[in-house]
């Protein structure tokens, strides 16, 4: 003997009509249930509550206790619901898993019968439908508002302005933040050096306290600060007080371009201490960590062929390092250097005597490499000035990008000498020497990537380049 849930509905606009009070409702319900023989376990009231959401607590409470009947049977099916998509939901999620069917009976809709199977699929039509024109309405909404001035409302307020009446207003404590940002990444800092400085000076915004490089990035990628709203396709100029230049943001863009194109994806992810470092001597390849049975080992990319996209000549024989053994060495010799002064100081100035090698097989590639940077920049001032469409812009840049990246790919690895001032160098060895000891490894590495351009790996030699 099937044992019945009955839920029973009404607004406050319905209370009076015919049919619709809980007591006919109630009434009908339960002569149903006995001409179906079957056990009234329990009745749920709603009384009161709109059937647009599922916040009722009757309908909360039928939720929760699926256990104690076999059937829920409503009057008609709005009185589950007004919404396609929560009629769904309490169905195909709530009821049928739990096995429990469920009745209407004004429309003999029985999910236990064929036909009512086949209703359902036409209720998934119907919700999806429903879904399609909220997220329509939802959308024309906040062009509207975008089209006149206004923020799109949501509870993510950028870092930096206040929420008020619909319009971004400056916070002056957090603006001053975005400007440092915007300020050190242009002066060459990474995501990450740039939350720790803030971390570090006790920097907060209303999320967080940066420890963490991902609001870095955010702010970097978002046009809110030039004065500009975007939503969609719709772009006001000027629809609050700027933060940061036109020119201070598309500078940042086109070096985040820089970055992703020379690192990939995951350029600021790295997790071990030399990712990012490590280059094969032969063919100019990177190298990566990967795992190997019980050992992990930095190998050329060209050797493993792991990324099509990072080999540079399939034929490459360079050796696998150990992890440990590689991380070690490199580990000593920087130990050694921040110990002694007077050995970075030699390193120094020998690199400032060494005649820089010129390879003329590439010259003719990096000069079409510069010109390239050329045109991006013209193209960038033409955005500045005669505000050419972002997607022009977008489509010109990337050809560019690409036709860059492949002439990239066909240099040969040459030696560049930095000649940093050493004064800058003192400060940073002084200040290394200091916490390495007590340093984590995320530390050590933020501190090799400031000491070292590159690591070259030919065979059994490892070649340290320094940043002097």
């Amino acid at each position: 003997m099937k044992r019945a849930a009955i839920y029973i509905r009404v607004s406050t606009q319905e209370q009076a009509q015919e049919g619709y009070s809980v007591g006919e409702q109630k009434e009908r319900l339960i002569a149903y249930c006995k001409a179906q023989a079957w056990v009234i376990a329990n009745i749920y009231v709603d009384g009161g509550y709109s059937g647009a959401n599922l916040n009722r607590p009757g309908i909360q409470k039928l939720m929760k206790e699926t256990d104690n009947f076999d059937v829920v049977l409503v009057y008609k099916l709005d009185r589950l619901s007004r919404s396609q998509r929560d009629t769904l939901y309490l169905i195909e999620e709530i009821f049928l898993p739990n096995k429990v069917d469920f009745v209407s009976m004004q429309e003999s809709f029985d999910t236990s019968s064929p036909f009512g199977k086949a209703m359902i699929g036409l209720l998934a039509v119907f919700a999806q439908l429903e879904r399609e024109q909220i997220k329509e309405r939802t959308r024309m909404g906040k062009i509207a508002r975008a089209k006149a001035g206004l923020h799109h409302g949501s509870g993510l307020i950028p870092i930096g302005y206040e929420y008020q009446d619909g319009k971004l207003v400056l916070n002056v404590y957090e603006a001053e933040q975005v400007k440092k940002i915007y300020e050190w990444y242009l002066g060459g800092a990474s995501y990450q050096t740039i939350a720790n400085r803030l971390h570090e000076a006790g920097y907060t915004n209303r999320y967080s306290s940066y420890n963490s490089w991902t609001s870095i990035r955010s702010i970097l990628g978002n046009m809110t600060y030039t004065g500009r709203l975007h939503y969609g396709e719709v772009i006001v100029e000027n629809a609050h007080d700027a933060i940061v230049t036109d020119e201070q943001f598309q500078a940042a863009q086109v070096m985040r371009a820089k970055r992703q194109e020379i690192y990939g994806s995951n350029a600021f992810q790295a997790k071990h201490l030399l990712t990012g470092m490590l280059f094969c001597g032969h063919c100019g390849a990177r190298y990566y960590r990967r795992n190997s049975g019980l050992y992990q080992y930095y190998s050329c990319y060209s050797r493993t062929k792991q990324m099509k996209s990072m080999v540079k000549d399939p034929n490459c024989k360079n050796r696998h390092w150990k992890t440990t053994e590689l991380e070690s060495i490199i580990e000593q010799r920087v130990l050694e250097l921040l110990q002694s002064p007077k050995a970075a100081f030699e390193i120094a100035e020998k690199n400032r005597q060494k005649p820089v090698v010129i390879d003329t097989a590439n010259a003719e590639i990096e000069k079409r490499i510069r010109e390239i940077d050329k045109e991006i920049n013209k193209f960038m001032e033409l955005y500045r000035i005669d505000g050419i469409p972002p997607e022009l812009l977008g489509d010109n840049i990337n050809k560019l990008y690409n036709e860059k990246t492949a002439l990239q790919a066909t240099l040969k690895p040459v030696k560049e000498i930095i000649t940093t001032p050493f004064d800058l160098v003192e400060e940073l060895l002084h200040n290394a020497a200091q916490v390495w000891d007590f340093a984590d490894e995320s530390q050590k590495r933020r501190i090799l990537q400031d000491l070292i351009k590159r690591i070259v790996l030919t065979d059994d030699n490892i070649d340290i380049e320094w940043n002097f």
